[in-house]
């Protein structure tokens, strides 16, 4: 599942010429398709399928399969493949199209009007050598690493993603994760250097050689538009891990020319505008992401609700409570449906909740759902997993804001200690975990202890996310509103303006966010004014 939080852009795969002795064959309301191995060279006897309305068929000892499509199916709308049985003997797993897509392509009877799949044997380490391998483990990697949603509370699991990939493939992930790294120190086309810099999360070198790709991919836009699209697409989510919102909008949106009716680039675009400030562009991507995936999926279907819990923070963020409610509890419905009411699948969704009923008062109501949410994830994954983490913090954030202050400091230091031992010290979520500890102790009166708490937040960020990351803004910003509480005016106000000054290059000057910051700072100047002596007149 995608949530809580991006589904990842559409990767496909097209050969420019036929595999010898196999010609494509191409036949209105067909798909040909070409089954290959690593080596490329064809495998007979798979069976593979469209899902859906789609028919199947069995490779021939050329590699072909002819596919029956949907009636509705049209030449460049995409279907999703799947093998549906292995030969004798075999337990073959579909690598490319990495994502399992594929657009149907002209059904004039030309050479190059054909799909390619390539399909590796479970448990096969030759994989672990084949760059082909390793760039399409990569980009499921990173699709899974994706934020899905705008919930910032949401912890991130990337060991999980890793092992869910190696488990798919039947390798160890720590046999799959030493290839990539060993991939990455050997290869130099941009792409992959770029996807290789997103697995290791370093978004600053990602976007340098994903920035580079797409521009060497779209000199070849003609012939290679896939490819133009991927680039754009990896560009996106490296740009939006760097808090770059707006440049990650414009690179989905290049994708979104490509592939127009994509759902998982329509959903990433929509996060990305949202997070951006752009509301009324966000909504109807959101909206027209939902209907796809409702007419393709089946209303009930996990992804349905991603989709829901996005648009629903949408709503959120713009004051429509009533409409988000609706929303979520909808989402919450179809995944409870799906995997039961105490699957970790749904922990996320009681996240998105709890956080509106929060947001409306309810404290009582949202306190439930983090306890029930919390009580899933550690029966789950144990009581010492950065999941566990973020419930606790969410609910000690809802027992701050209930007033409750002796209640919420114990879940928001043990949040902080789990994410410190599973995380190590410098990574981003403890930064999280340090700045909502340090606003419960300044809403007690204990700056002394809150301040290097935010200070050391401060440090993580910047080291981390880089100086200019809205992240590192928000920190400035509670950080100078501490010493604005200690009446420390002057060293507040260099804080609060560097806030304004990331936020407004970041954000943009009209965001909620740069004007509450704008607020917050003519508010100190006024203070500074009214306590600052006159000048002696001469």
């Amino acid at each position: 599942m995608r949530s809580p939080l991006h589904r990842a852009l559409l990767a496909l795969f097209f050969l420019g010429t036929c595999l010898p002795g196999s010609p494509a064959s191409a036949e209105s309301g067909f798909l040909v398709v070409h089954v290959q191995d690593v080596q490329g060279h064809p495998v007979r006897g798979v069976q593979i399928g469209v899902k859906g309305d789609g028919g199947s068929g069995t490779s021939d000892p050329h590699g072909t399969v002819r596919i029956r499509l949907a009636s509705q199916t049209q030449v460049k709308d995409w279907v999703t493949l799947q093998v549906l049985h292995s030969p004798p003997g075999k337990d073959l797993v579909l690598l490319s199209p990495w994502d399992s897509r594929a657009v149907v392509p002209s059904f004039e009877n030309k050479s190059d009007n054909f799909v390619d799949v390539v399909v590796v044997e479970s448990g096969d380490r030759a994989a672990l050598a084949n760059p082909a391998a390793l760039r399409a483990f990569a980009e499921k990697i990173n699709k899974a690493n994706a934020p899905k949603s705008a919930d910032k509370q949401a912890a991130e699991d990337p060991k999980a993603n890793l092992d869910a990939v190696a488990k798919q493939y039947g390798l160890t992930p720590e046999d799959l994760d030493k290839a990539i790294r060993a991939w990455a120190a050997r290869t130099t086309d941009p792409y992959d250097v770029g996807l290789a810099a997103l697995y290791a999360r370093n978004y600053d070198a990602a976007t340098t050689s994903l920035t580079d790709s797409l521009k060497q991919r779209e000199e070849k836009f003609a012939t290679a538009q896939e490819d133009v699209a991927d680039a754009a697409f990896f560009l996106g989510k490296s740009l939006y891990g760097q808090g770059k919102y707006r440049e990650s909008a414009v690179a989905y949106q290049r994708c979104l020319q490509i592939r127009p009716d994509d759902p998982a680039v329509l959903h990433n675009t929509a996060l990305s505008l949202k997070d951006a400030g752009d509301y009324a562009g966000a909504e109807p991507l959101f909206r027209r992401a939902v209907a796809i995936d409702e007419t393709t999926s089946g209303r009930d279907h996990p992804e349905v609700a991603d989709d829901l819990i996005n648009w629903a923070s949408l709503l959120e963020v713009k004051g429509d409570y009533f409409g988000a409610e609706s929303l979520y509890w909808r989402a919450l419905s179809i995944i409870e449906k799906t995997f039961g009411p105490d699957d970790p699948n749904v922990a996320p969704f009681l996240h998105n909740l709890a956080s509106l009923l929060s947001a409306e008062r309810h404290y009582m109501a949202a306190e439930e759902l983090y306890r029930r949410a919390l009580a899933i994830n550690e029966k789950a994954l144990g009581p010492d997993h950065p999941r566990v983490a973020a419930d606790l913090g969410n609910l000690g954030l809802v027992l701050y804001a209930r007033g409750d202050y002796a209640a919420a400091e114990p879940p928001l230091r043990r949040a902080l200690a789990i994410d410190e031992k599973a995380l190590g010290p410098d990574h981003p979520d403890v930064a999280r975990a340090l700045d909502n500890l340090a606003g419960l102790l300044k809403a007690e009166g204990n700056y002394a202890s809150a301040e290097p708490l935010l200070r050391r937040a401060l440090a993580i960020e910047e080291k981390t996310l880089g100086p200019d990351h809205p992240d590192v803004a928000t920190t400035l910003t509670n950080l100078g509103g501490l010493l604005y509480g200690e009446g420390d005016y002057a060293a507040a106000e260099p804080l609060v303006r560097r806030a304004l000054a990331i936020d407004e290059k970041a954000l943009g000057p009209d965001h909620p966010k740069t004007r509450q910051i704008k607020s917050h700072l003519h508010e100190l100047l006024q203070r500074m004014a009214q306590t600052t002596p006159p000048k002696p007149k001469n």
